[in-house]
């Protein structure tokens, strides 16, 4: 092949003029061409400059065409050496293979083409040397100036080459570890071989963990990438290891582990106790409520009496005093109710069931309390939306819903409530809307909160507890 990018520099040994000519006249246009009479000229002029080929012929006085091969490799072994030699000349051509490390010969009289062909191929010869020199050495310099630990060991686990910071991170010199293995620093060697056989990817064995215990008495826990070689002249496999420290890693993982553990169990601890509280304030809440309902009954009966009295009698202010307790008693009676219904929300196990939404609906909304029946309901059709419920549960939060939404809506002329339900992704949209008095949207996060309330008291009635109800059925069901 031709090299276009780099001609190429033959020098051609004769002692006959008329070779040199031949020589000259047939190579000179594409080739670098040089032409010495001996072997002592040859030599000084591969001094000057070395050329990439150097082809001799044997017979020359003074020095012969093996001895100057010869020389030429052991001064310049990167020039490629060809011997021009007769066929008489097989012991020349065995000395110049074994003393000179020829590439090539050929016979006398050479001819063109071959000799073209053989001067080509030495010059791609010395150019992949030259390419593998090039690598080579900037492999050094990578393997000298690394900051990570690189060793070469053979398949015994046997130090042949150490970097500098190999040396360091081990607490190594060349005396030790010319005569150490890598085994033996190594905290559980026989796991090795397995954890290289699952870390496998063709030549390469990637982030292969291990402890290494250095002379000095250091731990290191590192990440192993190692690279096989192939075999070396003693017929013994080769590998370069790369080492990366990961001690402090390793220390920063295991106190974050301990931390989360630590976590975890102040975080079961905790809700342990946010748990039993909670019982506890429910337990507090039922009792509470439940003993609370009997005199709150008795005082509405007394407040009823009273307020016939004061009918019977004619009394203004007796008739005002009795209304207002009897409506004081109501509220508490039905803030009473409505505690131990949401205290009950919780004690209550789930019993799932096809509830039919629509029907559900119109028969809350015919029991409720409405005083002008100026309020449509539009709702789905009877089997047409049905929802996996509890149907308690389902009923008391539909119920509060509905209330509500007749509640605020009993002002207008046309109120309509509607119910309506959609089949989402993974989930069942429930939605409840009326054309009331609506709320602040700034306050939305405040309307499922125990107690909370959006509009005075004295305005439209209510506990506050209803819709933090239906918050925590929701939540009991797995929804929002």
């Amino acid at each position: 092949m031709t090299m276009d990018k780099e001609q190429i520099k033959v020098l051609y040994v004769d002692d006959e003029e008329g070779n040199l000519m031949a020589f000259r006249a047939t190579f000179r246009r594409d080739m670098d061409v040089r032409v010495c009479r001996s072997g002592a000229e040859a030599l000084a002029a591969i001094e000057l400059e070395q050329p990439h080929v150097v082809i001799s012929d044997q017979r020359m006085p003074r020095m012969s065409g093996s001895e100057l091969l010869a020389t030429v490799r052991e001064r310049w072994p990167r020039v490629i050496r060809i011997l021009l030699t007769g066929y008489s000349d097989i012991e020349a051509v065995i000395d110049a293979v074994n003393k000179g490390g020829i590439h090539a010969y050929i016979t006398k009289p050479w001819d063109p083409m071959d000799l073209r062909l053989r001067i080509e191929q030495a010059f791609e010869v010395h150019s992949l040397r030259s390419e593998q020199e090039r690598l080579f050495q900037r492999y050094r310099q990578v393997f000298e100036a690394s900051g990570d630990p690189i060793v070469i060991v053979d398949d015994a686990g046997h130090f042949l080459e150490v970097n500098p910071a190999a040396e360091s991170a081990l607490g190594m010199d060349r005396d030790q570890w010319s005569s150490a293995s890598f085994l033996d620093l190594l905290q559980e060697p026989g796991s090795l071989m397995r954890a290289l056989i699952q870390q496998r990817n063709g030549r390469m064995f990637t982030n292969v963990e291990v402890t290494i215990l250095t002379p000095t008495g250091r731990s290191l826990d590192c990440l192993l990438t190692a690279t096989w070689l192939g075999r070396g002249p003693d017929g013994k496999g080769r590998f370069q290891a790369v080492i990366k420290d990961i001690t402090d890693r390793k220390q920063e993982e295991d106190r974050l582990r301990k931390l989360n553990q630590d976590l975890d169990k102040r975080v079961a601890v905790r809700t342990r106790q946010l748990k039993e509280a909670l019982d506890d304030l429910n337990a507090f809440s039922y009792s509470v409520a439940h003993d609370l309902r009997s005199p709150l009954k008795s005082m509405r009966s007394f407040t009823e009496h009273l307020r016939g009295l004061a009918v019977m009698h004619a009394d203004p202010e007796l008739r005002m005093i009795s209304e207002r307790l009897h409506q004081g008693s109501d509220r508490l009676l039905n803030l009473v109710d409505d505690l131990l219904r949401f205290a009950r929300t919780d004690q209550q196990a789930l019993q799932r069931e096809a509830v039919d939404v629509g029907r559900l609906a119109r028969e809350i909304f015919n029991d409720l309390p409405l005083q002008e029946r100026h309020i449509v309901l539009e709702a789905p059709a009877e089997g047409e939306a049905l929802i996996d419920a509890d149907p308690a549960m389902f009923a008391v939060a539909l119920g509060n819903l509905l209330s509500n939404a007749v509640k605020f809506t009993r002002e207008k002329e046309n109120g309509i409530v509607r119910v309506e339900v959609h089949a989402e992704a993974d989930a069942t949209l429930l939605t409840v809307r009326d054309n009331g008095i609506g709320f602040d949207p700034a306050k939305a996060n405040d309307l499922f909160g125990v107690f909370k309330r959006l509009q005075r008291a004295d305005q439209y009635e209510g506990t506050g507890i209803g819709l933090a109800m239906v918050h925590r059925i929701a939540h009991k069901h797995g929804g929002t």
